[in-house]
């Protein structure tokens, strides 16, 4: 895939530790900042983070920029004294020239004294694809960063930020679907892989996948990056092609695993995969016809899916607690 530079608001969790760690491996000074508390509604989760440069370049994301450049003017504060400080915006805040649009507060924790060791620590698990906590006392004016390759509870005077690897999606099958699909999923910060067994396809969306398999024939699957972070698309036009993807997709950890077809089309897939020996539970798991709205065109078709593959991906993050 080409690698294409993100506005620094739209990059992804990891990209926010590892410019972090980038600015200090080149012996210049980086602040991260985390947001350890909220009172009332906001555009950003807890434990949402921006790492801020010496010289005000950022990667992050606190707020939708009503924040931003307060936050770089503070770094750099801190950067010279040295000293981790929590701060205050919004209600019951000193910065009265700062405004929050959505109300209520937030509190910031700006860590200025981060050991490389555990950014490096840190970013190697996410590029392993292991999930992991960050851990540190938003009350310490030097830092208490540390990782927890589990996911723990936060105890008396602790703040813990949960680490999940970034949105893998498996794209199987060819024509102009699976090209629209890859070029949205691109723009979204994901890992994407793209099975075919047609060149065209495959060269189509080449710039924009991680990782590119050639099919050859329907009996002889390879095996497929699938974890509990994978989200599987199958867009076969010839349905010979899907019976044991789909099997193997649902029988793996993969969260979301969806199929492309009419309801007509659908209803002869259940058959096929009950043949197969696929039970009432793994076929339960199936989305199909795949998307959250109908769709006739490529396009339309990539939005529904990928809005759906989303909207799972959230609401598995929210029922196992994920940060």
């Amino acid at each position: 895939m080409t690698e294409r530079p993100l506005p620094p608001g739209l990059t992804g969790d990891l990209d926010v530790v590892a410019f972090a760690e980038a600015e200090l491996a080149a012996g210049r000074p980086a602040a991260l900042i985390t947001i350890v508390g909220l009172d009332g509604p906001f555009s950003r989760p807890l434990g949402a983070q921006l790492a801020v440069g010496g010289d005000k370049r950022f990667a992050g994301s606190i707020s939708g920029g009503c924040l931003e450049q307060a936050l770089t003017e503070e770094a750099q504060i801190t950067m010279r004294e040295g000293t981790n400080r929590t701060l205050r915006y919004g209600t019951g805040s000193p910065y009265l020239d700062v405004r929050l649009p959505c109300g209520g507060g937030i509190d910031l924790y700006v860590d200025v004294n981060v050991d490389r060791a555990v950014l490096q620590h840190a970013i190697a698990l996410g590029r392993a694809r292991r999930s992991f906590s960050m851990l540190f006392d938003p009350a310490s004016q030097r830092s208490s960063l540390r990782i927890k390759e589990q996911q723990v509870e936060a105890k008396p005077g602790e703040f813990v930020r949960r680490f999940d690897p970034k949105l893998r999606i498996v794209l199987a099958g060819r024509g102009w679907e699976i090209v629209a699909m890859s070029q949205l999923a691109q723009t979204t910060d994901v890992e994407l892989v793209v099975a075919s067994q047609e060149a065209a396809t495959l060269e189509f969306c080449q710039p924009y996948a991680d990782q590119l398999i050639q099919l050859t024939v329907p009996k002889a699957w390879p095996d497929l990056p699938l974890d509990e972070h994978t989200a599987v698309a199958c867009l076969f036009h010839e349905h010979e092609w899907e019976a044991q993807l789909l099997l193997s997709a649902l029988r793996s950890p993969a969260f979301y695993v969806g199929a492309l077809g009419s309801r007509q089309t659908q209803q002869r897939r259940v058959e096929v995969l009950e043949a197969f020996g696929a039970t009432a539970q793994e076929i339960g798991r199936l989305k199909g016809p795949i998307g959250l709205f109908a769709s006739q065109d490529p396009r339309s078709l990539a939005v529904s899916a990928l809005a759906e593959i989303v909207k799972v991906r959230n609401e598995t993050q929210v029922r196992g607690g994920a940060g």
